[in-house]
This record gives C-alpha cells, structure tokens and sequence, in this order.
C-alpha cells in the first residue's frame, strides 16, 4: 500500500490509499469512496484483494475523516455539494491519470456509491463503469416493508432533529454515521425523507442528471441487510434510465451465514470481488445470467437488445 497526500483546491488535505501501484497492465483503475463516517484504513484487506486480482486501486479518504485536514465538522461546516463540486473532481482527476489506456471505474459503499452515481452523472464522459456495494436510497419508502419504512422515517425524522438541534450530528456517540457536519446531514435527510437530492447552496436537479448516466453500473446488494436493502438500490437503480444496469443480490445462506452485515463483508470481500469481476467480463451482454451459485439473481434491466 502506498499512501498519497492530496491538497484539494480549497487547501483541504487528504490522502489516498494506492493499492496494486506495481499492476504494470491493470484489468482496469478504481477509485473507491467510503461510506458515510467509515475511514478509508477500514477498506484495506477488501482493496488489497481487489488488487491482487490484476486492478489497481485508489480508495479515497472523504472530507472530516481521519485522514483529512478537516478537524471540527461542527466549525467546518460542508454537505455533498463540497464533497462532489470540490473534493471528488480533484481527486478522481489525479486518479484517473493513472488509468493511461486501461479503464477508469468508480466505486463506492453505500453514501460512497451514491456520491460515485453523483459525481458520474456530471462527469459521466471520464468514467467506463460504476460500482455500487451495499447502497441504494436512504429513502423511507424504499424499504421492504410497512413496519421498516415506519422505523426508518422515525429514525430519519430523529437523526434530523438531534443535527439541527446541536449544529452537527454526534454519530459517533449516537452509533451511526460517525461526527458529521450540519450540511452532510440536512442532505442526508432530505434525501431519505423525499426520495430526491437537493443539495444544500446547490441548484443542480441531480435526479435529472441521473436519468442521463450511459455507462455500465452494477448494484451489489447484500441479502439480510437491514440498512440498505436490495428494494432501496431497486429505488436508486430507477433513476439510471440511460445506464447499462446491472443488480446483484448475493445470498448469505451461500455462504453459511445467517445473514450478511452491513460493513462486516469487508472481512471476506471475494463473493463481492466474483460478482463485480463477473460484471466487469460481461458488462456489454444483456440478459439474465445465473450460472454462479453465490448469486441469487443477476437481473439486468436495461432490457434486451
């Protein structure tokens, strides 16, 4: 691993973590986003995998992390206008130099696969393919069922209240998301409370913008998992209509667990790394394809051609 220190245009530090830098003719070059409030080091047996399958990869500390010069989220207020109009076109820039002739992916977890959907849909000419792991919608009614879209939009409304109560969201002593900034909240919210982006001192009609995506982009959904479930990508996936879409569900049963975590698969990433590199060898073919035993359904919704 080598580590990268990147000053971003309004001198925000943060670093990249280089993974398979010594690839000399990689499959393709990925830059990875976190989810909301997970450090880039958590990522680092699951990019090094990666790697090691002929890739190189580039996972990106997000602004307030650990590896950031940004300190006081609550004196240092930013939101996702920051994070995809400032941090992700400078750093994906300097990734992106690296891909040379190989192709370029974006991917990301969660938060972090919704900002990577984001940053494509206005920059869609710089990126071959998107990765989304275990992300969707946050929003309410999206989830599976009366009794979880009840429980979310409580838990939404809540998480609301606490962020414009205190100026910030102390989720690292609430148990979720980490310490995050007014903005990076009231987005959240929003967006999981309406089902649309509307992005704080941003006037971008990002649901247009998604329609408008023509690359390949593959959700991996993760059976069990209660935060984002495969109905809230469903949702998301929605929105691509212009996108070569793929949506993957993997089965925990599959692998002898009762059901899978929302984080916890970085641990033993390679039913993931199976389906993304199966995706990356078949991203032109249309159709419906079972033929691995760890994926429950490979349905592809661009329709047939």
């Amino acid at each position: 691993m080598k580590r990268q220190e990147i000053t971003l245009p309004d001198g925000v530090r943060t670093t990249a973590e280089w993974f398979g830098a010594d690839v000399a003719a990689p499959k393709a070059v990925i830059a990875f986003l976190p989810a909301l409030g997970v450090s880039v080091e958590y990522y680092r047996g699951f990019a090094q995998a990666w790697a090691s399958r002929g890739y190189r990869v580039a996972a990106l500390e997000m602004r307030g992390m650990k590896h950031s010069s940004v300190r006081d989220v609550k004196r240092e207020n930013f939101g996702y206008r920051e994070i995809l109009r400032t941090d992700l076109p400078a750093l994906l820039a300097r990734v992106r130099a690296e891909a040379a002739m190989a192709p370029f992916y974006l991917a990301g977890h969660s938060l972090g696969g919704q900002f990577a959907l984001l940053h494509a849909a206005r920059h869609r000419e710089h990126i071959d393919g998107v990765v989304v792991i275990a992300g969707g919608s946050n929003y309410y009614n999206s989830m599976p069922s009366a009794g979880a879209r009840f429980r979310r939009r409580a838990a939404v409304r809540l998480v609301r209240s606490v962020n414009s109560a205190l100026g910030y969201f102390p989720g690292h002593k609430l148990g979720f998301g980490g310490r995050q900034p007014r903005s990076m909240i009231a987005d959240w919210t929003h967006e999981a409370l309406t089902g649309k982006y509307r992005l704080t001192g941003d006037a971008t009609d990002f649901d247009a913008a998604l329609a408008t995506i023509a690359v390949p982009v593959i959700f991996v959904s993760l059976s069990g998992d209660p935060l984002v479930p495969s109905s809230c990508a469903s949702f998301l996936a929605r929105k691509l209509a212009a996108a070569r879409l793929t949506q993957v569900e993997l089965q925990a049963r599959d692998l002898g667990l009762p059901r899978f975590h929302h984080f916890r698969w970085v641990r033993t990433p390679e039913p993931i790394l199976d389906a993304i590199e199966r995706w990356a060898g078949t991203e032109a073919h249309v159709g419906i394809e079972k033929t691995n035993p760890l994926l429950a359904s490979i349905r592809n919704v661009a329709g047939s051609q």
